[in-house]
């Protein structure tokens, strides 16, 4: 499953530079707002930062247009 590759690059990051991957992520779904890989990053990084109420809101975004990847963001939310 993609969620712990995701989590393995995320831990190797400092909150520094994980502050900047969020921004840019950001700044790409300006561009792609439903794209769900982004999303899921996004939703994954806020995760690591522990801020858990803002991947819940990146999930309900998420599970809009990818039921799939929706249900593997919330199983990294809720760590199944």
């Amino acid at each position: 499953m993609l969620g712990k590759n995701y989590r393995g690059v995320f831990s190797k990051m400092g909150e520094g530079l994980l502050e900047k991957y969020i921004e840019d992520l950001k700044k790409q779904l300006e561009v792609s707002p439903d794209n769900p890989e982004l999303l899921y990053k996004l939703g994954t990084a806020y995760v690591r930062l522990k801020k858990i109420d803002s991947a819940r809101e990146v999930y309900k975004k998420l599970k809009e247009v990818d039921e799939e990847r929706a249900k593997e963001l919330l199983d990294t939310i809720y760590d199944v």
